[in-house]
């Protein structure tokens, strides 16, 4: 496998219509979904509240909302319906040998070198 992408979780830890949270790297934790058979990952800090809770979020057909304040992000793209508001950011999933992949950003949010 690639060395962008990291190992996260067996399939068989991940269940039909709900989060699980992971930490991806020293800044990035993740909230990964399984809906309709798919395996999504996504921020799991929402862009509106800053609050890391969107693994329990309530998913809606391809939308996980927030369960704080309850804006719906698409698991495939991370944009509110009608692509009004800030997206969520998405993260790329492969799956080898039942074994679940997240490849980690391009670049960190918080780039702190001088």
């Amino acid at each position: 496998m690639d060395n962008n992408f990291i190992e996260i979780c067996h399939t068989s830890e991940i269940f039909e219509g709900l989060g699980k949270n992971f930490q991806l790297d020293d800044e990035t934790e993740i909230a990964l979904f399984k809906v309709k058979g798919g395996i999504y990952a996504l921020d799991n800090v929402c862009p509106h509240n800053h609050i890391p809770l969107m693994f329990q979020g309530n998913i809606d057909n391809m939308y996980v909302a927030c369960p704080v304040h309850g804006f719906k992000y698409n698991l495939r793209t991370g944009k509110q319906p009608m692509e009004s508001g800030c997206p969520i950011r998405t993260f790329e999933v492969k799956i080898l040998n039942d074994i679940i992949f997240v490849k980690k950003p391009d670049k960190k949010i918080f780039d702190f070198e001088f």
